[in-house]
């Protein structure tokens, strides 16, 4: 039975080594992506390539709905749930994969054919169980984060990709048609299964006993108020990185598909990296509220020293890096990949403003934020593609993110300055809703 009252704060400072563990993951990702991009370039025609991209677009895309924005919601409340946090964990897990399977269903069995998924029976099944394995692929990183327990998902994630790497050869020789995708998605099989035996039998038992049976959630209204803002932001940030890929391919074809890819990846891998950042943020906070205020900065000037090398080596580097796909790779995807690293500084304007955003639990804000950013990126896109190719996307991503981090940049360097606030300045309000009675009576939607 569990004891009301909130968990002991936890000991230790797991910020720098939790942002770490988790940059270390997506740096390692991005660049084993593109040296995976690379090969298939090598190894598969540019069609093949581009109906690659599609599906696994596709997939994540579904995948993003299907997860109900998890990856957010447990660093925010599963170790402050304490002794509740199995509980949470399981229910997590099973809605997210019901999800998924009827998703998955009705996308391949009543939107039509689509020509990136080989027809037949088998390929329509192999896409559904594709779609649930990512799912769980995903939220059992979230679940780890939420734990403190990041170690281990730098290790699962460079395992991935890897292992997808090694099967490419395998794929070009024994299913050329359909192999990009298969190398992407038969390696989380052999993923899922020792981390999530990991997570239920070793970290989540632990962190069950240290809370001693104590542990608290804020009031349902105030997680139902969070899950259905994150969940509609969630969807829109999927909608930046999977939907232009969809675009591209049913405007321009697959071969300029194939083009897209590595470039948007590379430039749009960076909002990943600062979200670790902000997630490990998120996380300490909730385990060590009183030092939320000091641990800002930090982040801060972390975030800065990835952000300035990187837009240096992009903006400088961008031809020669994509010459390692080939020349056609770097004649149609160096403006592109220029264009999205000039966003990089905005980027990091916007990361900051949505941190204080669910650090003070103002929901409407973040998304508010997340839906005009989508709206203005992916209409942009919509429309400049047809004019200038796969660079419409790249220039729509720069200035959709530009447009957002003026128009919140003000409200940014004010709560930087103090950082006991919230968002907007707002009157009592606190950068991490403590779980006291008045933090808990705060209306989430101010």
């Amino acid at each position: 039975m569990s004891i009301p009252g909130p968990m002991p704060e936890a000991r230790g400072d797991h910020l720098v080594g939790s942002a770490l563990a988790l940059l270390t993951s997506n740096a390692t990702g991005a660049g084993l992506g593109l040296a995976f991009w690379a090969i298939a370039a090598h190894l598969f025609p540019t069609k093949d390539v581009g109906y690659g991209v599609a599906e696994i677009a596709a997939m994540t895309g579904l995948a993003s709905i299907a997860q109900l924005n998890l990856s957010i919601i447990f660093p925010r409340f599963l170790y402050a749930a304490g002794a509740r946090a199995p509980a949470i964990l399981r229910s997590g897990y099973a809605v997210s994969i019901l999800m998924a399977l009827a998703l998955g269903t009705v996308f391949v069995t009543l939107t039509g054919h689509h020509d990136y998924i080989d027809r037949g029976a088998f390929s329509a099944v192999f896409f559904v169980a594709a779609l649930v394995l990512w799912v769980v692929f995903t939220i059992e990183d979230a679940a780890l984060t939420g734990l403190r327990a990041t170690v281990w998902v730098p290790v699962e994630n460079t395992s991935f990709s890897l292992a997808k790497i090694l099967l490419l050869p395998v794929f070009s020789i024994v299913a050329p048609l359909t192999g990009v995708f298969e190398s992407w998605t038969l390696p989380v099989i052999f993923c899922v299964i020792p981390v999530n035996y990991y997570l239920f039998r070793k970290v989540l038992p632990a962190h069950f006993a240290s809370s001693a049976g104590r542990g608290s959630i804020p009031p349902w209204r105030v997680v139902g108020s969070v899950l259905a803002g994150e969940y509609v932001g969630g969807l829109c940030f999927i909608a930046l990185s999977a939907v232009p890929a969809l675009l591209i391919v049913s405007k321009l074809g697959p071969v300029q598909t194939a083009w897209f890819q590595t470039p948007w990846l590379m430039g749009t891998s960076f909002d990943l990296l600062l979200y670790s950042i902000a997630t490990s943020l998120i996380v300490e906070s909730s385990a060590r509220p009183d030092h939320a205020a000091t641990l800002v900065p930090r982040a801060v000037r972390l975030a800065c020293s990835l952000l300035i090398p990187g837009l240096v080596v992009l903006l400088v580097g961008a031809p020669v890096i994509l010459k390692v796909l080939g020349e056609s790779y770097a004649i149609h995807g160096t403006s592109l990949l220029r264009c999205v690293a000039l966003a990089l500084p905005f980027m990091g304007v916007n990361v900051l403003y949505l941190t204080f955003a669910r650090m003070a639990r103002r929901v409407r804000r973040v998304v508010a934020m997340q839906v005009g950013l989508a709206t203005l990126v992916l209409t942009l896109t919509e429309v400049l593609i047809g004019h200038i190719g796969i660079t419409g996307a790249g220039v729509a991503f720069a200035a959709g993110q530009a447009i957002v981090a003026c128009l919140v940049f003000p409200s940014v360097v004010r709560q930087y300055r103090r950082a006991d606030m919230g968002p907007g300045f707002a009157p009592g309000a606190s950068l991490v809703a403590h779980d006291t009675a008045a933090a808990l009576a705060q209306d989430e939607g101010e």
